[in-house]
């Protein structure tokens, strides 16, 4: 196997002496195949992913590369991602990977998805022909080989209990931040994050054609349960992305602007995590963390001012709407 490697930020937490993570390169998964009555398994230190034909050699490095980097990736970062007590099991993460759209339906996988992660049975599903960004009609900008879909997906099963406790938007947004720092199987950037967000959303959404990106404001967002989530990625599936969208620049703005210290979102996550050991151990009613302390008192208001300004310097054009929106991205 290679060395892992991994660089460090220079500027330290107040309360932690971990840094904030620069990058992240994960060594070369090892994986064994078995041909099964219905397919093919592939088994690898933490994973057992099944598939329904035959996988290439090298589309099974990445994958297999991708999947062992997950768990590693969330836990270089200096706040409580992972619930600790869930990292002992040692029971593998299940991936399944279909060919035809039916199957990933008949699984139990929702319409208007193309990878879904179960809560119930902690498995992740995706169809094969999204597993690899496609080069867009028109755009000069060139297919991403970072299994995007995958990746979300993954992060969501990697999570665990986390998944289930934060609010739906803080779910997705990490989810979607995770994909947009991978840029190759297995290989994360976090440093000039705006640049890697921008080329994510122009690959999947924008494609480089759109200058003005509407998306829920942080009102509507904060109040979506996973039910509406999931209602609008079927009935709003020409521009569900939008609120994908909305987390991912919430989540950025948790991450990386509200503090480097991350005061609101350290403690918001550490509540989250007592209230789930509570929940668990004295089997008292969840009681989810109040999303109050991640805007400090601020104005969600001026929070929306402060985070359109700042991709406006990066040259995103950047409008929160008082609802789910249901147009297209508009072009300038």
């Amino acid at each position: 196997m290679g060395a892992i490697i991994i660089t460090f930020l220079t500027l330290q937490s107040v309360e932690y002496s971990r840094p904030w993570p620069e990058e992240f390169n994960s060594p070369k998964a090892e994986w064994t195949e078995v041909k099964t009555l219905n397919g093919y398994k592939y088994e690898t230190n933490s994973y057992l992913i099944i598939a329904d034909q035959r996988i290439r050699k090298n589309k099974v490095n990445e994958i297999a590369t991708l999947a062992e980097s997950v768990h590693r990736a969330l836990i270089l970062f200096p706040i409580q991602l992972i619930c600790k007590d869930r990292t002992e099991n040692k029971k593998k993460h299940v991936v399944r990977i279909f060919e035809k759209e039916s199957e990933y339906f008949k699984s139990g996988s929702p319409k208007g998805t193309i990878g879904y992660f179960d809560g119930r049975t902690e498995e992740v599903r995706v169809l094969l022909n999204h597993l690899i960004e496609k080069k867009n009609e028109g755009s000069n900008l060139q297919p991403r080989q970072r299994y995007r879909v995958l990746t979300h997906e993954l992060i969501h099963q990697a999570m665990g209990d986390q998944f289930h406790a934060l609010p739906t938007w803080l779910s997705e947004g990490m989810a979607e931040y995770f994909s947009a720092m991978q840029y190759a199987p297995g290989r994360y950037r976090f440093v000039n994050s705006s640049k890697q967000i921008i080329d994510h959303l122009n690959v999947i959404w924008l494609h480089g054609k759109h200058k003005t990106v509407v998306v829920p404001s942080i009102k509507t967002l904060t109040i979506m349960s996973a039910h509406t989530w999931a209602k609008d990625n079927r009935t709003n599936e020409r521009n569900a992305y939008a609120k994908y969208a909305g987390a991912l620049f919430l989540t950025h703005y948790q991450m990386e602007l509200a503090s480097r210290n991350l005061g609101g979102l350290r403690g918001f996550l550490e509540n989250s995590v007592n209230n789930i050991h509570d929940h668990k151990t004295k089997s008292v009613r969840f009681a989810p963390a109040d999303q109050a302390m991640l805007w400090k008192d601020k104005s969600l208001n001026k929070i929306e001012s402060q985070i359109c300004e700042y991709w406006k310097k990066k040259g995103l054009d950047l409008r929160f709407n008082g609802k789910i929106n249901t147009a297209e991205p508009s072009e300038k």
